[in-house]
This record gives C-alpha cells, structure tokens and sequence, in this order.
C-alpha cells in the first residue's frame, strides 16, 4: 500500500507541469495586459483627449455597439470579398515564383519589372485604379491583387534558390520529370517561404482594401472608418480599426495551423 501511494504522488506535480501555458502565450498576454492596464488609467484619470483619441473601454464601448447593431458585419462581408477574390488571384505568384525561381534565365528576364513594381508606392495609384477599373468592386479587387502578389511571388522564388542542389541532382538521376521534380522535392522545400509570403500579403491585402475604401467606396470597413473619422468620432474610428487588427492576427494564427497541417516536419 505504502508503495502504491508513493507512486501515485508526483502525477499531480506532472499534471501541473503539462498544464502551465507556454511563454510564447503568456508573455504576449501578460505585456498587451500591461499596456492596456496603463492605457486605461491614462484615459480614466483625464490624461487623454477624447476628441484626439481614446482609451480601451470607450473603444469596447463602441465595438460592442456596432456588434450589437450588426453594422460592422456588413462592411466586414464587402472588405471580405474583396480581399477573398483578390488574394486569391495573388496567389499565382506561388507557381510563377516557382518557375523565376528555378529558370535563371526568365528571372533575369523579368527580375527589373518585379522590383521596380514591388518598390512602387502602389497606394498613389489607387485614383488611376479607380479610372480604369471603376467605383465598385472590381477596383478594390486589383488593389489588393497588386499589393499582394509580390510578396508571394518574392519570397517563393527566394524559397527555390535555398532547395538543396543535392536533391535535384538525386531527382534528376531516378529519371524525375519536371513536374515531378517541383511536387517532390521543390515545392515542400520552398513550403516554409511561401507561408511566410503568404503572412506579409495578408497585412498588405488588408491595407489595400482599407486604402481603396477609404478614397472611393461608400461601403465596406474602410468607407467605415473614413466616416467616423469624418464625424471625429474617435472610439468608434479606433473600434473599426481594432476589428481589423483581431481580424488579421487570426488570419496569421490560423495560416500557422495551416502550415503545420501540410508541412508538419518544418515544426520539429
């Protein structure tokens, strides 16, 4: 008996163990918990202009009314669609990058026009975007597909250049065909880059849309935002921007979840 009690007394300790959240949880909460603590007594204790901005329970004030209300799940749905179509178009930068990538000759081709449009301030174009693609949605489409396309296309051809050469040549010398030789051995090991192309697009496909809305559109969460900021109706201005900033770190959790899916191996 003495020796079956024994036994079962560290079990709680390793429970305990297997149950403390990891660092990379806890350190992000408890240091936006801090900000968000400080930020908040600034604002109660009259250290904030209100017309000039804000604190975090006036911008939950807000987020809460406009969630109750719905409004924001309209403009949501408009921005959605928008950046859905648009990156989705961007993301035959992943096949093209493959191809620049591995064909140096066509990267020397087309390498001046692919950093010359990747530098250039895309957001200044937004009215002759406007001009040739009209007011509605087909415009804020091509924002984003422009904003987006580059930093898969880029990184997915950095991704190429970092396949070990050894692999190839074994591919090469089983008979492997070209098709062969981008799904096996190319394409997983450039899997990694893309992911990470796909996680800089995401920031720039929301910041496209919200720049398109915001200069011609009179609906979608960038028209949202312009308008409070137009009536100074600062909380609520900063509420919609909140809404975007939740809504793109759960865009990168969940491509992380994605990515350890398909390439579990990158994980160890």
């Amino acid at each position: 008996m003495e020796k079956t009690a024994a036994a079962t007394i560290p079990m709680p300790t390793a429970a305990r163990k297997k149950a403390k959240l990891p660092p990379s949880v806890t350190y992000p909460v408890l240091t936006i918990g801090s900000i968000f603590v400080v930020w908040e007594l600034i604002g109660q204790l009259g250290g904030i202009d209100p017309f000039m901005f804000s604190w975090p329970s006036k911008i939950l004030e807000q987020v809460w009314l406009f969630l109750v209300n719905g409004s924001v799940f309209g403009h949501l749905a408009i921005s959605g669609i928008e950046v859905g179509i648009g990156f989705a178009m961007a993301l035959i930068g992943i096949p093209l990058g493959l191809i620049l990538g591995y064909w140096r000759k066509i990267e020397y081709a087309f390498d001046p026009i692919i950093t010359a449009l990747y530098t250039t301030p895309v957001v200044a174009l937004t009215p002759l975007f406007v001009l040739w693609f009209g007011l509605e949605t087909f415009s804020k489409v091509m924002m984003v597909f422009t904003m987006s396309i580059f930093p898969i296309l880029i990184n997915t051809m950095a991704g190429v250049k970092t396949t070990d050469p050894s692999l190839i040549k074994a591919a090469r010398s089983y008979g492997a065909s070209s098709f062969q030789m981008f799904r096996e051995v190319i394409f997983p090991s450039t899997m990694s880059y893309i992911v990470t192309g796909i996680r800089l697009a995401i920031g720039r496909a929301l910041i496209a849309v919200v720049v398109a809305e915001m200069l011609a559109a009179n609906k979608g969460i960038g028209y949202a935002i312009r308008h409070a900021s137009e009536l100074f109706r600062t909380s609520e201005y900063l509420g919609y921007v909140g809404v975007l900033m939740v809504l793109s770190i759960v865009l990168t959790q969940l491509l992380k979840y994605i990515e350890r899916w398909i390439a579990p191996w990158r994980n160890h």
